[in-house]
């Protein structure tokens, strides 16, 4: 942002303690610190300890975990059940997080979590997905892209949950 959305005029550099270089508007005495977008990205899971993984294209050869953008005065939870339900139309029984990450190419944070539901039939929203499948607990790695949000958060998860089981 280079001008001040309040009066117009040009924003200035302003050293703030601790927070390096801020953009500053003089006239309206108003910081301008950096925005991110949110968004959620989730793994559902079922009784069966079955992992829900989708398409979003039928060309694609990787699976993906549900994710989407946190609407304005929406918690974080409630962006997880909304999204799962609009993908897959599965209700939420239990949502808990487990990490964030930093998408550096669309600067957007994403927050991640483990959904539980006791459902097993999809409801497809096809304007959202085009299929979605339930997987083995075991049987998810090399599905995901290697490296991606969803690869990293799911390989944590698998190795909380290998932890327990062991």
């Amino acid at each position: 942002m280079m001008y001040c959305s309040l009066c117009g005029k040009k924003l200035e550099l302003k050293n703030i303690h601790n927070e390096g270089e801020i953009p500053f508007c003089k006239e309206c005495h108003k910081l301008y610190f950096p925005r991110i977008d949110i968004a959620i990205i989730a793994i559902l899971t079922n009784d069966k300890s079955e992992v829900c993984l989708t398409n979003q294209n039928k060309e694609g050869k990787y699976k993906v975990l549900i994710a989407g953008f946190v609407k304005p005065n929406e918690t974080l939870e409630e962006c997880v059940i909304r999204e799962i339900k609009e993908e897959v139309g599965i209700d939420v029984l239990s949502c808990s997080y487990l990490n964030s990450y930093h998408y550096d190419t669309n600067n957007v944070l994403m927050v991640g979590f483990h959904a539980k539901t006791s459902q097993s039939d999809f409801l497809i929203d096809k304007e959202e997905i085009d299929n979605a499948a339930w997987y083995d607990l075991h049987d998810v790695i090399g599905r995901i892209r290697e490296g991606s949000i969803a690869d990293l958060l799911y390989k944590q998860f698998y190795q909380s949950k290998a932890k327990i089981e062991l």
